[in-house]
């Protein structure tokens, strides 16, 4: 990660000309800690602390590590409050001397230890607070008396798919467990050895690995992207579970072959990329789900316009194009052919801010079954956008593994 230079305007930032409470002097600094980022050893010159079995470091050198920049935009200090506000890749974290949480865009979280600062001026933080704020995978070993800040669990999948760009096989040695991976793409055996020959068969193939949305929530990470092959594009979302190590051990997929653009003129794959309202995740996953099992699975209707602001709504489905009214002919025709469209079932409900993806199971007017994953974007307390992928699930006597496919 790039560093950045302390400024002498930091200084003024971070320290109190006036004494702390009793607290402080709790923070005495541990000798022997090593702290190493993505795989390299920091040189602190400022020791880390132990308090309550849980270590802390100083956030000057902390946010440095980081490639947090070291400046009033990023990180203030309130006097008054003794709290301090990092503002970092889409996270606005505040902590405050002596509580045992942070808030982290505006949703307390609880932290293994109290944020401490000393009367010297210093600020530790628990290190935990990375993992909560940024996703990063955060190890501390009291026995070796080491902490380990590595890669955060999206960048670890986006450098496993994009290896099948490249054939090469190290990200997903590195992140998938070698003792256990469940498959559920029922095109495949389970275990991490089948998946690396898969990377490895597909140097030279000419695969395109194009990312569009990453989502997490808690230890699940939902991807969206398109996947060429010799000129064949699907449309893919992938979701991987994480175990307390940071290792993947459970995958799901759902593909479709892309199609032109809908009525509309989007396609299965463009739009909205950002993620907002972080605060609002569990109030959007609610909404959703509660959208998906009374409209979809429920066939309530009636209901269906509730959940939209009118037609404003972006339909990234390729048959059908923008607004509720087109949403709502074609649940009418087809009913007018004697159909009765509807889900069975929800597996899964992931989200992240103002991106919720919501895997179901269909039977389909045949009577064979499809599983559905539908990706929403919030916006108000409304659907204002969503995209969609559709796979039919082969027979068993076809599955090369018995997970099954949710």
């Amino acid at each position: 990660m790039k560093k950045h230079t302390v400024t002498a305007a930091l200084a003024g930032l971070l320290v109190l000309s006036s004494a702390v409470p009793a607290l402080a002097a709790e923070a005495k600094p541990a000798t022997g800690i090593q702290v190493w980022v993505d795989g390299k050893k920091e040189a602190y010159k400022i020791a880390p602390i132990v308090r309550n079995k849980q270590v802390l470091i100083p956030l000057r050198q902390l946010a440095s590590s980081l490639g947090i920049p070291l400046d009033s935009k990023h990180i203030t200090f309130n006097t008054a409050r003794q709290s301090t506000t990092i503002r970092y890749d889409q996270a606005t974290v505040v902590l405050v001397s002596g509580s045992p949480e942070a808030q982290i865009n505006g949703i307390k979280v609880p932290l293994s230890t109290s944020t401490i600062l000393t009367k010297q001026g210093v600020t530790y933080v628990p290190v935990d607070v990375i993992k909560e704020a940024w996703g990063k995978q955060v190890i501390w070993d009291p026995a070796s008396r080491t902490v380990q800040i590595g890669v955060s669990n999206k960048d670890k999948v986006v450098e496993i798919l994009k290896s099948f760009e490249t054939g090469d096989t190290k990200a997903a040695e590195n992140w998938i467990s070698k003792d256990q991976y469940i498959q559920h793409n029922l095109s495949f055996a389970s275990g991490r050895d089948v998946l690396l020959q898969g990377i490895s068969q597909s140097k030279g193939a000419n695969v395109q690995v194009e990312i569009q949305r990453v989502i997490q929530d808690g230890n699940y990470v939902a991807v969206h992207y398109k996947k060429s092959i010799a000129g064949k594009t699907s449309i893919v979302f992938d979701i991987f579970r994480f175990d307390s190590n940071g290792k993947i051990v459970e995958h799901w997929d759902n593909m479709q072959d892309s199609a032109p653009a809908n009525p509309s003129g989007h396609t299965m794959i463009d739009g909205t990329t950002q993620i907002t309202d972080r605060n609002q995740t569990e109030t959007n996953k609610t909404l959703i789900r509660k959208f998906v099992d009374d409209v979809l699975v429920g066939k309530n209707r009636a209901a269906l316009e509730s959940y939209y602001n009118g037609d404003q709504y972006i339909q990234h489905n390729p048959l059908f194009g923008d607004g509720v009214s087109n949403l709502k002919q074609a649940f009418s025709a087809v009913g007018s052919q004697g159909a009765s469209f509807g889900y069975d079932q929800i597996h899964m409900v992931i989200g992240e801010g103002n991106f919720v993806l919501v895997v179901s199971e269909l039977t389909s007017p045949k009577g064979t079954s499809a599983a559905v994953y539908d990706l929403f974007r919030v916006e108000n307390s409304k659907v204002a956008e969503h995209w969609d992928v559709v796979q039919d699930i082969p027979s068993k006597t076809e599955w090369k593994n018995t997970n099954g496919k949710f």
